[in-house]
């Protein structure tokens, strides 16, 4: 059947079909728009996220550089405490030390006044006071142990010739009290080296002779001894402390 289409109608349609295309273009349109700020807002939200979790990070690595410095700061501290006690420690002992080497200091500068004021006199390693007054030889003996010696033993023709040249005639350590004809140093040791004048020793007192001494100082340096009675008062003495 055919159908017959008048010019008014075919402009409707025309129009409708204008209306048609534009309508779905306008669609398109928003629907394209709706999928951008979909796209746009879903992006918005990844970099929200992003700059959120850049920020945390930044901020966690804050709190660890902190942490970090204020944990060395207390280490340093630490150290530097230890340090400053050890150097305290350091320094009241070195104080101490200071104070005891200036008591003991003290003391030597009175002991050699002492000896100084008492007329001590030093050959190698030994000190020897020279009395200015006479004794029996146990008294001379006495004297010196309190003066921290005790009578000469000579041990040398070096030290032999020393006391001799003191221009003294002293008691000296050397007796035969306790074995007659056996004689001993005072520290205990036996004579092996003997200085004795000629025909000496002889015992020749009546209750015997069993101390020595020197002749005065003309006699011969290495042949001076003379062995006396013990209780003499005539004679002065020589002490000794071995310093070595």
């Amino acid at each position: 059947m055919a159908v017959s289409v008048n010019a008014g109608d075919s402009e409707i349609i025309e129009v409708e079909t204008n209306l048609s295309e534009d309508l779905a273009n306008y669609v398109n349109t928003k629907t394209n728009t709706a999928k951008k700020t979909v796209a746009v807002q879903k992006s918005g939200t990844a970099g929200k996220m992003l700059y959120i979790l850049v920020g945390v990070s930044f901020g966690l690595m804050c709190v660890l550089q902190v942490t970090l410095n204020i944990s060395l700061r207390l280490a340093h501290s630490n150290f530097l405490e230890g340090q400053i006690k050890w150097l305290e420690t350091s320094y009241n002992n070195l104080t101490e030390e200071k104070k005891q080497l200036q008591i003991s200091y003290n003391n030597l500068t009175k002991e050699r006044d002492k000896f100084t004021e008492l007329e001590w006199r030093k050959f190698n390693s030994s000190l020897y006071y020279i009395s200015n007054e006479y004794k029996t030889w146990e008294d001379s003996r006495r004297d010196c142990l309190k003066r921290g010696a005790d009578l000469a033993v000579i041990n040398s023709e070096e030290e032999q010739v020393f006391i001799s040249q003191l221009n003294t005639k002293p008691w000296i350590g050397l007796t035969d009290k306790d074995s007659e004809g056996t004689w001993k140093w005072v520290d205990g040791t036996p004579l092996t080296t003997a200085f004795w004048f000629t025909e000496e020793p002889n015992d020749g007192a009546v209750n015997g002779e069993d101390c020595v001494s020197l002749y005065y100082h003309t006699e011969s340096a290495l042949k001076n001894w003379n062995d006396l009675a013990c209780n003499n008062t005539e004679l002065m003495w020589i002490c000794e402390i071995v310093n070595g």
